[in-house]
């Protein structure tokens, strides 16, 4: 029986301090995470504090998420993006940590061209150049990442065994793109794979909402997908009380059809 990583994300809590949602996710049996770097980035968490909560807690992180960079960006913009990934991969060693989630940029559709491709291409690879120890996860998200033949086009001409992509299915979703053909587009570049759900125009719940991800999960595990599932909440309510369902409901799915594969 195969075993699939199931991380629970602590961006659903990037709004509260880190130290005390640590402290709560072990409570509740998160021990394995996907760790948001906002709070050190942006809110100033220092590492160490981190580094002494987790092991206290005896939690470990195995994936780090950074935040916004734009790989579009031409030169001199670019040197700003590959002085951020640069902090980000600094960070990821400091967890010791192999695995940093970025995103393409924000560039929109409508100013997407070959030659914004092409850019974003060798400002990734370049940045996979200088961290070859780190695989490079890009999430689709807004803007020009929300077209699969984009997320595509870009990967393909990256031509990095340490650059892949974080497959988020409700953001294809969110932006009228439809899971399945999503991912018929870009199965063998996945290397992560974001789960929550989607309901009435906003976010919610893995399992929950308008949108069924079992056939997307099914076909993953059925095509020998090997990597993590980060489970993320960022809709309404009490986000510690869903994002504790939604990861319960991801590890019974996930099983129930690794069981079935021998």
């Amino acid at each position: 029986m195969r075993s699939l990583q199931i991380l629970p994300s602590t961006t659903s809590h990037k709004h509260e301090a880190l130290l005390p949602t640590l402290d709560v996710f072990a409570r509740l049996g998160f021990l394995d995470l996907d760790l948001n770097l906002n709070h050190i980035v942006e809110r100033g968490t220092q590492v160490d504090d981190v580094r002494q909560r987790l092991a206290a807690n005896g939690q470990r992180v195995w994936i780090v998420s950074g935040g916004w960079c734009d790989f579009f960006d031409a030169p001199p913009a670019a040197s700003a993006t590959v002085a951020s990934v640069d902090r980000q991969a600094a960070l990821a060693r400091a967890f010791g940590v192999d695995r940093l989630r970025l995103f393409f940029g924000r560039l929109p559709m409508t100013h997407c061209s070959p030659d914004r491709i092409a850019s974003a291409a060798a400002n990734i690879r370049a940045v996979a150049e200088r961290h070859p120890d780190l695989l490079l996860m890009f999430e689709n998200h807004d803007g020009a990442s929300a077209s699969p033949d984009v997320c595509g086009a870009i990967l393909e001409c990256v031509g990095r065994s340490n650059v892949g992509l974080t497959f988020d299915p409700i953001n294809f979703v969110h932006r009228g793109v439809a899971p399945m053909d999503a991912l018929a587009r870009l199965a063998r570049l996945v290397v992560h794979v974001h789960l929550k759900g989607y309901e009435a125009g906003t976010f919610c719940g893995f399992g929950g909402g308008d949108v069924d991800l079992r056939p997307v999960v099914r076909a993953l595990v059925d095509g020998g997908y090997g990597g993590a599932f980060t489970v993320e909440y960022e809709g309404a309510g009490d986000r510690t009380v869903r994002l504790f369902e939604s990861v319960r409901r991801a590890e019974s799915e996930i099983a129930g059809l690794t069981a079935s594969i021998r």
